[in-house]
């Protein structure tokens, strides 16, 4: 498993580096998001309205820094 979420982590890291507009941003958001549900499994436990997730921290990390990289795109377009 860890061969595949390197491997995707790698393709969304692509993936923001190639956007150039806003509707790529978009794009981009949602497979971030796909990311996160590919790797992350749903736990019985919600927290209030809000779904809870298992995931493992180098995961969470992966998923993070994809977060952290799309938000400095999204500010070097505008």
């Amino acid at each position: 498993m860890k061969y595949f979420a390197l491997s995707s982590y790698r393709k969304a890291i692509k993936v923001i580096e190639s956007s150039t507009n806003q509707a790529h941003i978009k794009a981009c958001y949602r497979y971030i998001n796909n990311f996160f549900n590919q790797y992350s499994t749903p736990s019985r436990s919600n927290f209030g309205p809000f779904k809870t997730f298992y995931i493992e921290e180098w995961i969470g990390n992966m998923y993070s820094r994809l977060l952290e990289k799309l938000e400095e795109k999204e500010k070097s377009l505008k």
